[in-house]
C-alpha cells in the first residue's frame, strides 16, 4: 500500500515502478505518455515529469527524444547493488519515513568504534541515537558513531526528517561513496524493546555498516536493530557473468534490497 502522506510525484513513481517490478510492463515496453498519466493520475504535467525523473535516476526508464519513456533492459534485476539510505529504501518502497532523535552528544573515544573508524584511540566521538519509522511504526533503532569533525557538522541539522547521507551530501559535499556491511541475530535489550515496541528478548536482526567517501575515508559506523516483523532482506545471485558465460569462480551478487511489510 502507498502512503498517502507521500508528494503526489513519488506516489506516482511508487505506482509505477510497482508495475515495472509486477512486470505489468516488461524491458522496451514504452510508459503511457504524459499527457495519459497526467489524466490518469489528475495532476499537472510537472508532477508526472518529477515522477518520471525519479524512475529514470534509479535506472528503471530511459527516454527517447520526442517519444516518450520505455522501461530500461534489466530493470527487474539490477546488474549493480546500490549503495542506499533509509529514506530511499522507504520511498522505493512506496512509504513515508521519519525519525526520532533520541540523543545527539560527544562521548568518550570508544575501544570497539575508535579502530573501526580509524581514528586515534583517545579521539572523542559524536554517538546519535534515532529511530527510524516507516508509515508511523517504530522499524529500527540506530546507533551512529563519527568522528568529532564530521559528526559537529550534523548539529544543528534536522536528523528528524533528513539523514546523514543527505545532510553530508547535499550540505557539504561530502559523497558517500562505498560501506561495508555485517549482518547477524540479536535480542532485544530493555532499553531497545522499549524504543521498538517489543518485548524484552525479542529476535532482532542487527546491521553493523561503516561507511565512507572519497578517498576511502571513513564517516561513520553505525549499529541498526532491525525489527523482522517489519523488514527482512532479499539477495538475488547469477551463475553467469556479463557476457553470459557460465562462471566458476563464485556467484556475482546481483541485487541485495529490504523488504517491508506493515
Amino acid at each position: 500500500m502507498i502512503e498517502a502522506s507521500l508528494p503526489k510525484h513519488q506516489k506516482i513513481a511508487a505506482h509505477l515502478r510497482n508495475e515495472i517490478e509486477n512486470e505489468e510492463f516488461i524491458p522496451g515496453d514504452k510508459l503511457p505518455s504524459e499527457k495519459r498519466l497526467c489524466e490518469y493520475f489528475k495532476v499537472s504535467r510537472v508532477t508526472v515529469r518529477d515522477a518520471l525523473k525519479v524512475l529514470e535516476k534509479e535506472g528503471l526508464i530511459y527516454k527517447k527524444q520526442g517519444l516518450g519513456a520505455f522501461v530500461k533492459e534489466d530493470s527487474h534485476k539490477p546488474t549493480l547493488v546500490q549503495l542506499t539510505d533509509f529514506n530511499e529504501d522507504m520511498r522505493r518502497a512506496g512509504f513515508s519515513s521519519s525519525s526520532k532523535l533520541i540523543s545527539f552528544r560527544k562521548v568518550q573515544a570508544d575501544p570497539e568504534i575508535n579502530p573501526i573508524l580509524g581514528i586515534p584511540p583517545e579521539k572523542p566521538l559524536i554517538r546519535i541515537e534515532r529511530i527510524r519509522k516507516a508509515n508511523k511504526n517504530p522499524i529500527a533503532l540506530d546507533i551512529t558513531w563519527l568522528p568529532a569533525s564530521y559528526g559537529q557538522l550534523l548539529l544543528d541539522e534536522d536528523l528528524t526528517n533528513k539523514t546523514i547521507y543527505q545532510v553530508l551530501e547535499e550540505e557539504y559535499s561530502i559523497p558517500i561513496t562505498a560501506g561495508k556491511y555485517s549482518f547477524t541475530a540479536t535480542v532485544a535489550d530493555e532499553r531497545i524493546a522499549k524504543y521498538l515496541n517489543v518485548d524484552v528478548g525479542s529476535p532482532l536482526f542487527q546491521i553493523n555498516r561503516c561507511s565512507r567517501t572519497i578517498g576511502d575515508k571513513k564517516i561513520y559506523f553505525q549499529k541498526r536493530y532491525n525489527n523482522p516483523k517489519y523488514v527482512h532482506y532479499e539477495i538475488e545471485l547469477s551463475r553467469i557473468d556479463e557476457k553470459n558465460e557460465s562462471s566458476k569462480e563464485g556467484l556475482p551478487l546481483k541485487e541485495f534490497v529490504p523488504k517491508f511489510k506493515f
